[in-house]
Formats: structure tokens, C-alpha cells, sequence
């Protein structure tokens, strides 16, 4: 899985790769089967809400931080 975007947002995947790898399949699932191809998620203490965008023409995923 290719990530590129928010060095932050990466890093919040990246800690769930360790902690939460059902949540993690999910958001991929997610992002890959949505109409607009994204989900949404936020950091450990809900301060920081990001988007993960599944790219289909070249099979990766865009992290980018929402306001």
C-alpha cells in the first residue's frame, strides 16, 4: 500500500498499522468501495481529522488533513 500526503496523517495510519489493524482494513475497504473513493478518520486524542483517498487509475491512497 503506497502513501503519499499529510506526513502527519501517515504517521496516525502507520501507529494504527500496530494498534488497530481491524480499523485500518476497514478504512482501505472503505475508501476503496465509497462513491468518492475516501474515508474518514482522525488522530489518537480527536484533535485532528484527516481524509484517505483511494486512488483506482494507479492503486494508491492520498492522505490529506481536513479542517
Amino acid at each position: 500500500m503506497k502513501l503519499n500526503g499529510d506526513p502527519d496523517g501517515i504517521l496516525e495510519l502507520k501507529e494504527m498499522m500496530k494498534t488497530k489493524l481491524d480499523y485500518l482494513k476497514y478504512l482501505v475497504t472503505e475508501a476503496k468501495t465509497n462513491f468518492d473513493n475516501t474515508a474518514h478518520f482522525k488522530n489518537k486524542d480527536g484533535s485532528k481529522k484527516y481524509k484517505l483517498i483511494y486512488l483506482p487509475q494507479s492503486g494508491e491512497f492520498q492522505v490529506e488533513k481536513e479542517s
